[in-house]
């Protein structure tokens, strides 16, 4: 049997670090949504291709705050499946059917964040704009963004390869 101690204590660290992260993220997203709902003016510090004299409605801030909100789902999504992976790993489970289909979870997942991270901002200026004399369209695609959809489809794909090794091991194992 491999010796498997250093993937089991950096599992380890990586569990507690992604279920912290999936406590503390909606934390911070609901406090800064609350913030931009009691301060609906200071969304538009955050958007500088709008007019510095438009009047933001706390029905706009609320709009914006329940995308923000719902973007962050599929992040967590993302994060309670990398919490699951890594529990499965601290406890010596490598390659199993399992394993293979959480990390196809998490590809799936960082691709529909990869996805939010493109329409969220643009969504934002239109909702902040749409009482404007003209309404804002902001697409913005930078190459970390595409980076990140990359790799999030590199996992998707990594997810599929192993679950077909992990069928092939127990197929395999049946021979013995």
């Amino acid at each position: 049997m491999p010796d498997q101690s250093r993937l089991q204590r950096l599992s380890e660290t990586l569990y507690w670090t992604t279920m912290a992260l999936s406590v503390v993220l909606p934390l911070i997203v609901l406090y800064y949504a609350g913030k931009a709902v009691a301060d609906p003016g200071s969304l538009l510090a955050q958007f500088p291709g709008l007019p510095a004299d438009l009047i933001v409605t706390r029905a706009q801030a609320g709009l914006v705050a329940a995308v923000a909100i719902a973007s962050l789902l599929p992040m967590l999504a993302a994060l309670r499946a990398m919490t699951r992976l890594f529990d499965r790993y601290r406890m010596g489970e490598v390659l199993s059917h399992a394993n293979a289909m959480t990390i196809l979870t998490i590809g799936r997942a960082l691709l529909a964040v990869a996805a939010f991270t493109i329409a969220v901002p643009t969504l934002h200026a239109l909702i902040l704009s749409w009482n404007a004399p003209q309404r804002v369209l902001s697409i913005a695609l930078d190459s970390g963004t595409l980076g990140f959809a990359i790799a999030a489809g590199l996992l998707t794909v990594i997810g599929w390869a192993m679950a077909e090794a992990a069928r092939i091991k127990v197929e395999n194992e049946g021979f013995v």
